[in-house]
């Protein structure tokens, strides 16, 4: 059995005060002459050995122990085999039994927590980072690593974020400042808005973090902020302009225009026209809006295609034959139904065909084509699904490929003059998109300028729940 190193002082301390009593009583003993002074100092000498050897042994013991819980204490781990043990104090066998077991439970128990906690945090697609007194990086989640890329322990924070606003707050934070929520751009990896919640922690963690800093991407809930702001100004813009010409019309006709005939047949004719305008700004809004609230609903019915180009063909063949324009329709093969919403899908088709005679050049047709097609699912996996692609093609100047991506957004014109000339409310196209969107299609536009342009829709022949 190993012996533990035991301080001589100690053990010769603890030896000479366990010998004093057997000592005294001998020396008693040897000085009334009840006991030789050779025997009294033999015994004297026996005994100090003998309780010198219980000593050694106890405190090994004792010492062994010690060294057990220091080594719990430093690394967590301990080990004291019973036959180690000296056997004196079986208590201390049993006790250290006790301890390991309980430590060796608990031990787990944390350890399990602690890593559950880490991979939690580690997994967040929250972007969140830790970071120590010296603005170093102690932790960041998966969010904040999708987002900055490189986001190692030991990087200073300005490397991931170089906005001298949030830098200043940081600071601040950690110089002993209330915390701080603020909001600010960054242009990369990308072009966005955040919105960063900055918190010292109560006290520091065990890792050395001292702050925290949650980052929340406010991108789409500015640009939703910011369309709003844009909507209700370009609705006020588009309803004002009629607005004025009734107004003034209304007074021409109560004042210089009370006995004017012509006059009055002139500011009527323009009184119907801004009122025309009027209402179908009006219902392209109701529309639009209709459209947005059922956007997360699938729509359950079943579509003829191929009727509903006809009727709407057929419809728009006296407006298309005021500026020389044919309508021709090629209905192709395959399947022609597919699920969705009947009225969305004649005013998608509507719009598009209606924009068609609008923008083409006069004495030039317009193709109306139909067929079914293959396309990848939009999971992005290797699965195809079923479509039905119909597209819309014109002769006219084509449009510039700036504006292409912009097209679809509310009151958006390339030409406004022309297209408030035409009656146009600037809401066509972003209906359609919204429609494409409900019915879970793709809405796909070419152009060329000098020759014309395509629109073309993809719907799916069936369309699963929402999720």
């Amino acid at each position: 059995m190993e012996q533990p190193r035991i301080p001589f002082g100690r053990l010769a301390t603890l030896t000479i005060l366990a010998s004093l009593p057997p000592t005294i009583v001998l020396g008693a003993l040897a000085m009334t002459s009840r006991l030789d002074w050779h025997v009294a100092a033999g015994s004297v000498a026996v005994s100090m050995l003998m309780i010198g050897w219980m000593v050694r042994r106890g405190l090994g013991d004792v010492y062994r122990i010690l060294e057990f819980s220091e080594t719990l204490a430093r690394d967590g781990e301990g080990d004291l085999p019973a036959r180690d043990m000296s056997g004196l104090f079986p208590e201390f066998t049993e006790a250290v039994t006790r301890l390991q077991q309980a430590w060796g439970r608990d031990r787990g128990l944390l350890g399990a927590r602690a890593s559950s906690a880490e991979t939690i945090l580690e997994s967040l697609p929250q972007p969140l980072i830790l970071l120590n007194k010296n603005r170093q990086i102690v932790r960041a989640t998966a969010g904040a690593q999708k987002l900055f890329g490189n986001t190692a322990a030991g990087r200073d924070f300005s490397s991931l974020i170089r906005t001298p606003k949030i830098l200043d707050a940081v600071d601040e934070v950690l110089a002993g400042d209330r915390d701080q929520l603020i909001e600010f751009d960054i242009e990369f990896p990308s072009m966005m808005s955040v919105s960063a919640q900055i918190q010292r922690l109560s006290a520091p963690a065990a890792d050395g973090s001292v702050l925290v800093i949650t980052l929340f991407d406010v991108t789409e809930i500015k640009k939703v902020q910011k369309m709003r702001t844009d909507f209700v100004a370009n609705a006020s813009h588009e309803l004002r302009t009629p607005l004025s010409v009734l107004s003034g019309s209304i007074k021409t006709l109560q004042g210089p225009a009370r006995g004017d005939l012509e006059g009055q047949a002139k500011f009527l004719a323009m009184m119907e026209q801004h009122t025309t305008r009027m209402t179908r700004l009006i219902d392209d809004l109701l529309s639009l809006s209709r459209i947005e609230l059922s956007a997360s609903m699938v729509p359950e019915g079943t579509v003829d295609v191929f009727s509903v180009l006809s009727n709407i063909v057929v419809m728009l063949e006296v407006p298309a034959a005021r500026r020389n324009i044919r309508l021709e329709l090629e209905p192709g093969l395959g399947i022609r139904h597919i699920t969705g919403d009947e009225v969305e899908i004649s005013q998608l088709f509507q719009n598009l065909i209606d924009n068609a005679i609008k923008y083409s050049n006069e004495n030039t047709t317009v193709h109306v084509r139909l067929r079914e097609t293959m396309r990848p699912a939009s999971t992005g996996g290797r699965s195809e699904i079923q479509y039905v692609e119909v597209s819309v093609t014109d002769e006219g100047p084509g449009i510039p490929s700036e504006h292409i991506p912009r097209l679809t957004e509310r009151f958006y014109r390339v030409d406004t003059a022309r297209s408030r000339e035409m009656g146009g409310t600037g809401l066509g196209l972003a209906i359609v998109k919204h429609i494409v969107g409900r019915h879970r299609g793709v809405l796909d536009i070419h152009s060329v300028e000098g020759e014309g342009t395509t629109f073309t829709v993809f719907l799916p022949v069936s369309q699963g729940k929402a999720i």
